[in-house]
């Protein structure tokens, strides 16, 4: 009798354990807000600038949400090394990026970005910067007038992308060097 109790015993306490099998393995991880909410996308492209010269144009962004991910735009040597990188909120550059798009949305106004935005592409392009001059007309300098006037003279390839607004970011490509010169930005009347 004490024998056929024990069994009981034992029989009710593995029904009352949880079981080990396969079933618990089927079962999804949960994940949480933030990473189901997660965006990110990139893409890159070759450029051929003037002058026999070639470039990697990439661009990624990242973030909790589409909406409020960090665009990178970088351009490198093609032999790999970077030449330059700037990193922008992609809320405060509604000329490249619709605050809307979708990981799908977001890697195709990526793409968009990295298109060059000078026509033609050679710094010679940008408007001069008078003599006594704060600044050329319709642009923002992020370099002296010296520095500017030297690639504008240099009549290398220059690449614009959209980096805010209404202006494009310019840069000044030369062999393996690369100077960020400033914003193109309309005239205002």
């Amino acid at each position: 009798m004490k024998l056929a109790g024990l069994a009981v015993i034992v029989l009710a306490l593995a029904a009352c354990s949880p079981q080990q099998d396969a079933k618990t393995a089927e079962i999804p991880a949960a994940t949480s807000a933030a990473q189901q909410a997660a965006c990110s996308a990139e893409t890159s492209r070759d450029w051929s600038a003037v002058g026999s010269q070639y470039y990697v144009i990439e661009a990624e962004a990242r973030g909790d949400t589409c909406a409020g991910a960090v665009a990178t735009i970088r351009i490198r040597a093609r032999e790999g090394a970077v030449l330059f990188t700037r990193d922008y909120p992609i809320a405060q550059v509604p000329l490249a990026f619709n605050p809307n798009s979708d990981q799908t949305g977001l890697r195709t106004d990526l793409d968009a970005w990295t298109q060059n935005t000078a026509e033609p592409p050679t710094a010679d392009t940008l408007p001069a910067w008078p003599s006594g001059a704060s600044r050329p007309p319709g642009f923002d300098p992020a370099v002296g007038r010296n520095a500017y006037e030297a690639a504008r003279g240099a009549q290398g390839p220059v690449f614009c992308y959209p980096d805010g607004g209404e202006s494009n970011a310019c840069v000044a490509l030369a062999g393996d060097a690369a100077t960020f010169l400033g914003s193109l930005t309309p005239e205002r009347m």
